[in-house]
């Protein structure tokens, strides 16, 4: 076949034009394919889609790994008067042992113990502290399961925080020399048909006098203070700090006969217990991780005060969160015994319970034991071991 020039030309135009069109047209934009590993790609540099994804830090393997708390923290509201006896649960907020878990521990102030009992019987606080007393009976008596779960504060040897103080005036003049000596006097107490009333029952028996023989005045901690001053009383039941304040005014002294632990409660005495509500303790997870933050507070408050570590930290924690506020009180005052590992000192807790009984002041149907639930603070000593 005769080969033309003309029609050479004309192919190669052709193939000229391709090769023009083909260079000016865009490049398509390759779409991942999921299906695909990430290994076909040479690597971050090469590819642009890869190099715009910064990659996560990576820790040191050398760094030990961090419990790993809920990423929503769980708010719980606890309800507080503001006593140093709270501690263990000031500590855990301000070092953060409470976020570990997952939760958002939040202080309710309250002027006193007993008026905490109706809000966590109604669910409004998830946590709060309390003495045994008629009226958590009551409640509990009604339907309302509120459980005492841990300590929050006892009075044993070294720890007296709570003890029958005797007016100065009346150790000074020799008025009051025995325990006999408190038969015909007025005696303060912080409430009546409660803890207290029991401890002034137990104190009197050491010297064969009975409630009948005394007069027996309700009224709250600080009015203590002014009722010393104008000798409207003569001992009374009083927790620190106001003890350590009426006697650094002259009011009132300690008395080797009305410590508590020692004296008529067979070495310890329960003063205060942590207090879990119905819905709070149904909800297994939130109150077994409550516990863990706890303990760990308790355990640095037993550092500080038993074996002077960080005495200095823990005492700034305590002024910010309790009504005390002058650091130097804290070498003066008798500190809450807390139980390191949450215990409960319960033969002291019978005692007062059946003082109740005994009085008519309870006549239900329940029995100390149950209403005691050890479950949480067993479950943070398999976490944390015991204290050491």
């Amino acid at each position: 076949m005769e080969c033309r020039p003309w029609r050479l030309a004309i192919v190669a135009l052709a193939f000229t034009l391709t090769l023009a069109l083909s260079a000016c047209a865009p490049t398509a934009t390759p779409t991942p394919s999921p299906a695909k590993p990430p290994a076909t790609v040479p690597t971050p540099a090469a590819s642009p889609t890869v190099a715009a994804v910064k990659p996560s830090p990576v820790a040191p393997t050398t760094t030990p790994a961090q419990p790993t708390a809920p990423a929503k923290l769980t708010t719980i509201r606890f309800g507080s008067p503001g006593a140093v006896s709270d501690g263990g649960v000031y500590i855990a907020i301000d070092k953060g042992y409470f976020k570990e878990v997952g939760l958002d521990v939040q202080i309710q102030s309250f002027q006193s113990g007993p008026m905490l009992i109706a809000p966590l019987a109604a669910g409004e606080l998830e946590v709060g502290g309390g003495v045994i007393s008629t009226g958590l009976l009551n409640a509990i008596d009604r339907g309302v399961a509120m459980k005492i779960v841990a300590t929050k504060g006892s009075s044993t040897k070294g720890f007296e925080f709570s003890r029958v103080t005797v007016r100065k005036d009346l150790i000074d003049g020799g008025q009051v020399k025995e325990v006999k000596d408190a038969k015909g006097k007025k005696i303060a107490v912080p409430s009546v048909k409660s803890g207290a009333e029991a401890q002034v029952s137990f104190f009197l028996k050491q010297g064969g006098v009975k409630l009948t023989d005394i007069e027996l005045v309700a009224m709250g901690f600080p009015d203590m203070l002014v009722a010393y001053g104008n000798k409207a009383i003569d001992l009374a039941v009083q927790t620190e700090p106001t003890l350590n304040a009426a006697v650094e005014r002259g009011l009132a002294v300690r008395w080797p006969p009305g410590a508590m632990g020692e004296a008529f409660y067979g070495g310890e005495y329960q003063a205060a217990t942590l207090l879990y509500s119905e819905q709070f303790s149904k909800n297994t997870d939130a109150a077994r991780r409550f516990m863990v933050g706890y303990i760990k507070g308790l355990r640095d408050y037993n550092d500080a005060f038993v074996k002077g570590k960080n005495k200095a930290e823990v005492v700034a924690i305590l002024t910010k969160y309790s009504s005390e506020k002058d650091p130097a009180l804290f070498n003066k005052m008798e500190m809450p015994f807390l139980n390191p590992d949450g215990k409960i000192h319960v033969p002291s807790m019978k005692m007062d319970f059946d003082f109740f009984k005994e009085m008519g002041y309870y006549t239900g149907k329940l029995e100390l034991q149950g209403i005691i639930d050890t479950q949480f603070t067993d479950y943070a000593l398999q976490q944390l071991g015991p204290y050491k």
